[in-house]
């Protein structure tokens, strides 16, 4: 699996800390979106909106944006290594929405405290798709903290998991679904059958971070109401969106959730901390210091993991066994030919009344 470093992870995540979304920038989003509006026609002509039509989109969709992801890292990487180093994290940089969503909740707070209901309503409108021109000051304040809470494990846990598991191709195809999940993947006579599987990619890619999530708002408090989270959140009628709202509920004693309005039709929701009080207007900024909590959770979770990962000891190479040394055969000869030289010389012997003397050195005997 294609692999990140620690270094380049948290480079990624201080870009979008720093920048955020810049709107005259290209953005890997809007390029989704694109090719899905591209394709979709295409599909949709040839396989009709069937279930196998939407498979054919999601695959289209989501090949396009890797090739031309990999088509791009590739030539860089023949610039030189360290250009694609910078691609990876600014696709990782451009799936994580931490930034974005701190701006689009901090502009309906601020004239929502100013008493500019209308504005409040416009701006909320940008961060949910129920129907906001009727919502009073509660509804308002619901809304902000109820998107501010779900798209924590779109906008940052999910995005920033995949990355750390799979690098920037990891992200940038759960960034690709999550896009197509939004923009087919919802119940209508339109996208019915043909969005039936970008929704159940979707929530396949977010089962994990939508649980990562939960249990990083409740690690900071022991695990406290553990229990009411994992209840309440099994209420959604989806796998995924109920986790991160039941956590918020829970962490901030709030009543979320419940009967919204869409193109004028209600649709009744799970409640999540029924007991408590509905949200206001400061419960915007608190929502929003849970929401940082929880991206410095995650950052320090899978940041030093992958640390971690590139910090273990290499495996020591082999060491050869030691070869018994050879004898020294110049140095022994010497010692034995000493050995030999210092035996004592023979004593002289009386023959016949001669003294018989043994040859030294190849000389006769000495009468």
């Amino acid at each position: 699996m294609w692999r990140t470093d620690a270094l380049q992870f948290c480079f990624a995540v201080a870009l979008d800390l720093f920048l955020g979304d810049p709107q005259r920038w290209p953005h890997l989003t809007r390029v989704a979106g694109g090719f899905a509006h591209f394709w979709e026609p295409l599909c949709a002509h040839v396989f009709g909106r069937t279930i196998f039509s939407g498979i054919v989109l999601w695959s289209c969709v989501c090949a396009t944006m890797l090739s031309f992801y990999f088509l791009i890292r590739t030539g860089l990487a023949f610039m030189h290594p360290a250009i694609s180093w910078i691609w990876d994290a600014a696709v990782i940089y451009q799936t994580l929405a931490a930034r974005d969503l701190d701006r689009h909740a901090r502009n309906v707070f601020l004239p929502l405290a100013l008493g500019d209901l209308d504005e409040s309503r416009r701006c909320v409108g940008f961060l949910v798709g129920r129907d906001t021109h009727q919502l009073d000051e509660v509804g308002v304040s619901r809304a902000a903290v109820e998107a501010v809470a779900e798209s924590a494990t779109d906008g940052f846990v999910a995005p920033l998991l995949w990355a750390a598991l799979g690098g920037a191709p990891a992200a940038l195809l759960y960034r690709t679904a999550n896009t197509l999940d939004s923009m087919v993947g919802h119940r209508s006579e339109e996208y019915e059958l043909m969005g039936k599987f970008s929704a159940i990619a979707d929530d396949v890619l977010g089962w994990v971070p939508a649980r990562l999530c939960a249990l990083a708002s409740l690690l900071p408090r022991a695990f406290e109401h553990a229990g009411a989270v994992f209840s309440d959140a099994a209420k959604h009628a989806s796998p995924n969106a109920g986790w991160s709202e039941a956590a918020a509920a829970w962490a901030l004693n709030l009543k979320l959730g419940g009967t919204n309005f869409y193109d004028g039709q209600p649709f009744h929701g799970p409640v999540f901390n029924p007991s408590a009080p509905a949200p206001h207007p400061n419960d915007i900024p608190r929502v929003l210091r849970w929401f940082w909590s929880i991206v410095l959770l995650c950052v320090l979770l899978l940041g030093g993991g992958l640390y971690l990962r590139d910090r273990q000891p290499q495996e020591p190479l082999p060491i050869p066994a030691a070869t018994p040394a050879e004898p020294n055969r110049l140095n022994m000869e010497p010692r034995l030919q000493q050995n030999f030289t210092s035996q004592p010389a023979p004593t002289p012997v009386k023959i016949h009344g001669r003294i018989n003397r043994p040859a030294n050195n190849g000389t006769q005997p000495t009468p």
